[in-house]
């Protein structure tokens, strides 16, 4: 059967020749397979200095131990599951390492698009974030391209589903509690709001508390601000 070499491949292949050439690569994650793949494959892209490849860890731990000698450029490849440890966390402390003598960009795999940290892998600081159920050639060659050009890079299917996600939310919200939020987000007290929908401030209160608890906020200020963000009010 004759393979064809399409220009997506092409493109990778020279893209991994100019990281090879200018960062270190570390790898951490707990699918062994897919760390040897990977080494491998940038390796074979820069055999005169195999040690290119600084590491292959499977913990937390292990990872942050491979800094220790590292100078220049780094590149990590960080998957959200690890042996011990968490992937979102490996990448803030590796970003918190970075300073511009040695610069450490990350490459952050998300397992499931439909995991409740999506807005928690959205504020990462994570260079590029791509999603495993997704991930296909022109992923990891639009992931290289923004390592090179120093921008970030969101598998797409990320922030819609983030987006699904939280239009999904409001049903958690009762009838009476949507009636609340919105009041809320006209600047409404608790007495106004009791006024306004015909119930008592104390039971006015009680809503906005249980609105702000679903919401995960502080404050009713915080709830109006999430309830905007989320197209949950008019």
């Amino acid at each position: 059967m004759l393979i064809s070499i399409d220009d997506s491949f092409r493109t990778l292949n020279e893209h991994l020749q100019d990281l090879s050439q200018h960062h270190r690569i570390l790898v951490a994650t707990d699918n062994r397979p897919y760390a040897l793949a990977l080494a491998s494959c940038f390796a074979l892209h820069h055999t005169e200095h195999p040690s290119r490849l600084v590491g292959i860890a499977t913990t937390q731990q292990e990872a942050l131990a491979c800094l220790d000698d590292v100078r220049g450029p780094l590149l990590a490849f960080v998957s959200e599951h690890l042996e011990s440890g968490d992937g979102l966390a490996l990448v803030a402390d590796l970003k918190q390492r970075s300073v511009p003598q040695s610069p450490i960009a990350t490459v952050f795999t998300l397992e499931q698009i439909d995991s409740p940290r999506l807005k928690e892998v959205m504020a990462s600081p994570a260079d590029v974030v791509l999603a495993r159920p997704s991930l296909d050639l022109m992923s990891i060659v639009n992931a290289v391209e923004s390592i090179l050009a120093g921008v970030r890079f969101v598998d797409p299917s990320i922030p819609y589903a983030l987006r699904q996600y939280e239009l999904s939310g409001i049903h958690v919200l009762s009838e009476q509690e949507r009636r609340v939020l919105q009041l809320l987000c006209n600047g409404f007290t608790n007495k106004g709001i009791g006024e306004a929908l015909s119930i008592a401030e104390t039971t006015a209160r009680g809503h906005v508390q249980s609105i702000m608890r679903k919401l995960n906020v502080r404050d009713r200020t915080a709830a109006a601000v999430e309830g905007i963000r989320r197209h949950w009010v008019d």
